[in-house]
């Protein structure tokens, strides 16, 4: 499988660091990190732009269980990741390397630029809430892509899902995307589905185009409801042609 063009680390970093070394790194994402660390005090959550430091890949709660089976879910993962059962039931983000694409299935999508992701402080490490499964232990700590990639697979082949090419359906589901010469600003950035007037946040933007750069620059994303429409429709296309 075609992983995608991923961006290293800028620097080797050491096996771990201490806590607040960390909080910087993370923190830096935003161009106010003073403004990160205050909402972490207050609330013990805040808002991280993606794109920049790293990515997040959403997995559903039933895949990541499906593979790690009887262990921790935090065993499956040599990275740092987020849980969250608030929106669309338990969903596991995992932090990666920057993507130059994507070829992860519409159920999987890979959040970067123009999307922010609730991000919770080092110390909370249970619910309520969103919280960390296994936090960054240093500066640039995050999961190998391969390793994500690897897990959703092991989870789809327990639970007998079966998926058309990766790449192809994202394909397929591109062509439907309505001429970006006709939508709204809003619609453009990602802010609201591509195909309707549904406004997306990291949660429910369930199918991510990443960034693209033809006929212009534009990071289309859509709802969950709109995407499984045209997922539907390309796979049966794509089952025709085989």
């Amino acid at each position: 499988m075609h992983y995608g063009s991923v961006t290293q680390p800028a620097t080797l970093p050491s096996r771990s660091d201490p806590p607040d070394a960390v909080r910087d790194w993370l923190a830096g994402a935003h161009e106010s990190p003073g403004q990160v660390r205050r909402e972490w005090a207050r609330c013990g959550l805040a808002l991280l732009p993606l794109g920049s430091r790293f990515d997040a890949v959403r997995i559903p709660g039933d895949l990541v269980h499906a593979a790690v089976g009887s262990l921790a879910a935090g065993d499956a993962f040599d990275g740092p990741v987020i849980h969250d059962v608030r929106t669309l039931g338990p969903t596991y983000w995992a932090l990666v390397p920057h993507q130059d694409d994507w070829t992860g299935d519409p159920d999987t999508p890979l959040l970067s630029h123009g999307t922010y992701l609730g991000v919770p402080d080092l110390t909370v490490t249970g619910p309520p809430g969103s919280f960390w499964v296994t936090p960054p232990r240093y500066r640039h700590h995050l999961c190998r892509t391969e390793d994500v990639f690897a897990l959703i697979a092991s989870g789809r082949r327990e639970l007998g899902q079966e998926h058309v090419n990766n790449a192809e359906a994202l394909r397929a589901l591109a062509q439907e995307l309505p001429p970006p010469d006709t939508l709204s600003d809003d619609h453009l950035r990602g802010r609201i589905c591509v195909w309707c007037d549904t406004r997306l946040t990291a949660e429910t933007a369930y199918l991510d185009f990443g960034q693209l750069t033809e006929p212009r620059c534009w990071f289309p994303r859509a709802c969950r409801p709109c995407t499984d429409v045209r997922a539907d429709r390309a796979r049966t296309g794509l089952e025709g042609r085989k």
